[in-house]
């Protein structure tokens, strides 16, 4: 789905390189508004969904940013400079900004933004309206397995592209705390992960949270576990809790990559989530191990959550199961 977009106040030079950072991407730039004095006529004809303002910020410009968040309140101002301080960001927020964007970032980045400003724009006018009222919870799903080497990952980093892509506010996050590897699958590398996050803040917000949150050129925020194993000890279940009760608030999905086995966080998990996407695969030594977890989890009372995605040994899932859908020969494990 194309993002009808108007650039204001850009020169010739600047507007080419936005036209090409945004180039075949869904910011269809539809107008340009190079003399403010017409920019109402301008919106009134094209109808944008997004307003981009690049080149002086001027008085001239701020009043224009308040007509236009009178007048078209579905219309959402992003403001892209080269240079932002403490005094701008209160004049932009004052005039109806939603989001300053400093320094303007490669292409990908760039369109993750806008997509994920222009997305929290709309569901908070849809809460305002009225519209949202019904819509499901966020869904809380933990991708586990009983055994390494089985696709989990893959599926969890595919199930939360394709979602993201398909205009819902996704968040994975790697709760394998020891040797995740989303980062590897999506061609990310880490920078700000869950440990750093954690040493800061042990009880974060939502703004604390998106600090450290890498943006996927899919749309997709990723919060990657520790980068090196021994800092996985500072992350328990309790703060995994507070993470993603936090997080609830705000995302339609939060995709889990979870590590194998029934470690604290694991069990943390396993309670917090609305549905659980258990992996496994059709050869004996998996089987044997799905079979002891499943056990296992049968006695916490929590089968109603579980799926069972079915793995090929190329990594592709070939059926999704209801738990108690797989039966077991006692006399062949």
């Amino acid at each position: 789905m194309k993002i009808r977009t108007i650039v204001a106040g850009a020169g010739m030079e600047e507007t080419t390189r936005l036209e090409y950072l945004l180039e075949n991407t869904e910011i269809d730039i539809c107008g340009r508004i190079n003399d403010i004095s017409g920019g109402i006529e301008a919106l009134d004809r094209e109808k944008p969904e997004l307003l981009l303002i690049t080149g002086v910020y001027d008085r001239k410009m701020q009043m224009f940013c308040q007509q236009v968040y009178i007048l078209y309140p579905m219309c959402v101002i992003v403001l892209l400079t080269g240079d932002a301080d403490m005094e701008l960001y209160g004049r932009a927020m004052e005039n109806g900004v939603r989001r300053i964007i400093s320094p303007v970032p490669e292409s990908g980045i760039l369109v993750s933004m806008l997509k994920e400003c222009c997305i929290s724009e709309r569901s908070r006018q849809e809460n305002i309206s009225g519209e949202n009222l019904g819509r499901p919870k966020t869904e809380v799903l933990f991708v586990f397995g009983a055994k390494g080497g089985i696709g989990k990952t893959a599926l969890a980093v595919n199930l939360a592209t394709r979602l993201a892509m398909s205009k819902r506010k996704v968040i994975l996050i790697d709760c394998n705390l020891q040797y995740g590897d989303t980062g590897l699958f999506l061609g990310m590398e880490p920078k700000e992960t869950m440990a750093e996050l954690l040493q800061e803040q042990r009880n974060p917000t939502l703004d604390t949270v998106n600090t450290f949150l890498a943006y996927h050129q899919s749309g997709l925020r990723v919060l990657f576990g520790p980068k090196s194993p021994e800092y996985a000890d500072i992350i328990g279940g309790k703060n995994i809790d507070k993470v993603i009760s936090v997080l609830r608030n705000y995302y339609d999905y939060i995709i889990i990559d979870g590590a194998v086995g029934f470690n604290d966080v694991n069990l943390a998990l396993l309670d917090i989530c609305s549905r659980i996407l258990f992996v496994t695969q059709p050869d004996l030594c998996t089987l044997k191990n799905t079979k002891k977890a499943f056990l296992l989890l049968q006695s916490l009372n929590i089968e109603s959550k579980i799926k069972v995605a079915l793995m090929e040994a190329s990594g592709k899932a070939v059926s999704a199961l209801g738990m108690w859908s797989v039966f077991w020969d006692e006399r062949s494990m």
